[in-house]
């Protein structure tokens, strides 16, 4: 939010100073790392594309277009599908710390699932108009309720249906 806010057009990304770019990142974390790599990122698609316009992924399969994101330097599964849900409005399913942590424990995937794994799966089992508030949900679920080091499993609503959350409140102080 606050690059987009600092910068109104990627190009302005492009030709910025990297000290201005970090200072609009820095909130997310890893501004030095990022910074670079947002920039090396940007020129080369203007390079392959002739322009930093992403609206033909629209137009491809999701599949291959999450695979063209990810020829890009430093793009990973997670963010090609952020970049084709929340900027072009595909329905991708980005899988991060929490969806993979509350997906598992969830019993939705099996617990050795790696987060690719678990992106993989959700993505062949959510409906794509249901990929979106899926995604949402599970973050804040994850954040609220389904932390890491201290769930709150006895006042989950999900307990019920939770494996992990029914393990953990048979278990014996």
């Amino acid at each position: 939010m606050r690059l987009r806010a600092r910068f109104q057009r990627w190009e302005e990304v492009l030709q910025a100073p990297e000290a201005e770019i970090k200072e609009a990142i820095r909130i997310g974390g890893l501004a030095n790392i990022k910074a670079q790599r947002l920039k090396d990122l940007l020129a080369e698609v203007l390079e392959r594309r002739g322009s930093l316009d992403l609206s033909f992924l629209a137009q491809m399969p999701l599949q291959e277009a999450q695979e063209w994101l990810q020829t890009l330097p430093g793009v990973g599964p997670k963010t090609a599908a952020c970049v084709l849900l929340f900027g072009i409005g595909r329905p991708a399913l980005p899988v991060d710390t929490h969806v993979h942590r509350v997906a598992r424990r969830l019993g939705l995937v099996p617990e050795s699932f790696s987060p690719s794994q678990t992106q993989e799966a959700l993505q062949a089992s959510v409906p794509p108009e249901l990929v979106y508030p899926f995604h949402v949900l599970l973050i804040r679920h994850g954040r609220r309720l389904c932390q890491a080091r201290s769930p709150k499993c006895p006042i989950c609503p999900l307990l019920d249906v939770c494996p992990y959350g029914q393990r953990r409140q048979t278990i014996p102080d």
